[in-house]
């Protein structure tokens, strides 16, 4: 599989599909905003190419995640109770999104995946 470059139409793509008001990550950015304006959609595209290219470039920022506690069930003075969940950046997920959706495609189209 070889690699091309984002394109916009795959960042509008993945962000369509945010929910808009999501708990936010360390960007503190709402997918709703990124989804408003559509001119900062270049932006990312260029940004996005240029992490891929080199990876040792991408900023600490975008793999960074908030880590809270969620209460499964029973005592909330029991630790073992709770299950960490983590909420990253809608950069990263936006990202890796669309290279998801890019395997997903080669995979299908290729014919490489099992039935089951």
């Amino acid at each position: 599989m070889g690699w091309m470059p984002i394109e916009i139409t795959e960042i509008t793509s993945c962000l369509s599909k945010a929910h808009n008001w999501k708990t936010l990550g360390n960007d503190q950015i709402q997918n709703y905003w990124l989804k408003a304006f559509l001119v900062i959609h270049r932006h990312i595209r260029k940004n996005f190419n240029s992490i891929v290219e080199e990876p040792e470039k991408a900023p600490a920022w975008l793999i960074a995640g908030i880590n809270y506690l969620i209460l499964k069930s029973g005592d909330s003075k029991e630790v073992r109770n709770y299950r960490p969940t983590t909420c990253l950046t809608k950069m990263y997920k936006t990202l890796t999104g669309i290279i998801a959706k890019r395997i997903s495609t080669y995979l299908e189209e290729q014919r490489l995946l099992p039935a089951e």
